[in-house]
Formats: structure tokens, C-alpha cells, sequence
């Protein structure tokens, strides 16, 4: 649940008719990572770098090996991306390093500890990069790993959330079996299921913005594939959520100013 942002980073994506800030929301759901086209300098046979182009947590990249080493992400795109996504990793738990970097060795992100192994988000200035670099130095005990990279280009969105928002690493559900005595004592509870599941609410969202910033490409693309969300990056950048719709959003033209507004219920890891 962390974001890492460049200690050279130059907001971009601010117009003055759309002007943002760095604690505007932003949303991880473009990513040009295939899996042909991100490689490891090392892999486990059993779980190869291929499988982190899959948006599933469940499939791992693993390396088996010790020391520095690198994923690469040769992008194919000519394009401005500036963010790297990483989900299930063990970075913070094994106190690996790291740095992003492009093809030339040029330092995108500089080389930071993560605090914990939630998602990460690593922001950069927009550009256009042939080959994107995660190097990871070495660790404490065990070798790195991770199930999710995504490389692409952040969507920011056009309003900040101030209030009707759960933050995803606070909205804890459970579901549970209580046991009961005849005689209504409390004998204890059983935990079935635990996950992370809020809504956020989108608001004033300008039909120019919805149109030409991505608005509805994002909402084609979420109802199948998973993305990661900073609801107040600047303010709460350990606050970073890798998450799915639940529902379905639609955007609806609100009067009397006919700004679209819709929520975007989710569920997600933390």
C-alpha cells in the first residue's frame, strides 16, 4: 500500500482547463506488460516471470537465485507510461530494495525500502520508455517474488475524493460463525472469509474529462481486470489498494450542471 514517487517527478498531466494536483486520485489499470514481453535475469522453472503479466495474485514469479537482479519490460510503445504496479510481493517483509530504472541505467524511481509487502506504486515523469527496469538488491533471507506487474500510463482523475470514501486498507469485512449456548452465552466465533471492500464515490467528473481522459475506456476495461487505486496519493501514499469491481458503475449525467457521477464498488488486497 505504498507510492513511491520520483524525487524528479513533473506532474504532466495538469491542463488549465483540468488542473490537478499530486493528491488528485489515480488509477493503475493500463499496463502493456505481456507475457512476452517481461523477462527475469533469474526464474524458478516451476514459476517464471511470464506469469506476473497475469492480473491473478494467485500465480507468482519467483527467482532462484541470491543477489541483484532485474525484471525487464521491453514496451513496445512509443506512447508517454509513467508508473510500475507491483502486487504480492515480498520486498517489505524481506527488506529488498528497489530501484526502477530505463533501458540506459537512467534512475526513473530512486532505490527505496518498502515499509510492508502491500501493493506498490512507483511514479515517474511521463515519457516514453523502450524498456522499463525493476532491479531488486539483495534481501535479507529469502530470494524476491512477486504475482502482479503492471507498466502503463496512470489515469488521473479529474476530482479529489474529500468525503463518502472507506479507504480500501481500512474496509475490513468478514464473514463469520458465532456460536451460542442455549442459554445465550457466547462460545467463541469462527472467521469463514476476511477481504477488503469499499466504494468510491465519483462526483463532478466533467463529460470533456469522462471522454478524452479515459473515463469509460477504464470502466471497459475494470469490469474484467484489476487495478490500482491511490484514492489521496500525496496525503496517504501507504493507502494504495490492487483491487476489482463488484458491481457494475454507470456514469449519470447529473443535474442541473450535467456533471457524471457514478460509485465504483470494489473489493481488493491491501
Amino acid at each position: 500500500m505504498s507510492l513511491v514517487i520520483s524525487q524528479n517527478f513533473v506532474l504532466t498531466d495538469s491542463t488549465p482547463e483540468f488542473p490537478v494536483t499530486l493528491d488528485h486520485p489515480v488509477i493503475g489499470w493500463h499496463s502493456i506488460v505481456t507475457p512476452t514481453n517481461i523477462v527475469a535475469d533469474n526464474e524458478d522453472p516451476d514459476f517464471p516471470a511470464s506469469n506476473l503479466a497475469n492480473p491473478a495474485t494467485h500465480e507468482e514469479w519467483r527467482s532462484d537465485a541470491d543477489g541483484d537482479q532485474y525484471l525487464v519490460v521491453t514496451t513496445g510503445y512509443v506512447d508517454d507510461i509513467d508508473y510500475v504496479g507491483i502486487a504480492r510481493h515480498n520486498f517489505g517483509s524481506e527488506q529488498i530494495p528497489v530501484t526502477i530504472l530505463d533501458g540506459s541505467d537512467n534512475v526513473l524511481v530512486e532505490e527505496v525500502m518498502l515499509p510492508d509487502d502491500s501493493p506498490a506504486l512507483f511514479r515517474y515523469t511521463a515519457q516514453s520508455v523502450a524498456t522499463i527496469k525493476i532491479k531488486m538488491a539483495a534481501g535479507i533471507d529469502k530470494r524476491p517474488r512477486a504475482a502482479v506487474v503492471y507498466v502503463g500510463k496512470l489515469l488521473v482523475l479529474e476530482r479529489k475524493i474529500y468525503v463518502g470514501h472507506t479507504p480500501l486498507t481500512q474496509a475490513r469485512k468478514i464473514s463469520v460463525q458465532n456460536g451460542r449456548s442455549e442459554r445465550g452465552n457466547f462460545l467463541g466465533r469462527i472467521v469463514l472469509g476476511a477481504w477488503r471492500e469499499t466504494t468510491i464515490p465519483l462526483s463532478l467528473l466533467s463529460p470533456a474529462w469522462y471522454r478524452d481522459h479515459g473515463g469509460d475506456e477504464f470502466l471497459a476495461v475494470a469490469a474484467e481486470t484489476p487495478f490500482f487505486f491511490g484514492w489521496r496519493p500525496e496525503s496517504y501514499p501507504y493507502e494504495i489498494g490492487y483491487c476489482w469491481t463488484v458491481d457494475d458503475p454507470m456514469p449519470v449525467p447529473q443535474s442541473p450542471s450535467n456533471r457524471i457521477a457514478f460509485d465504483l464498488k470494489v473489493s481488493g488486497i491491501v
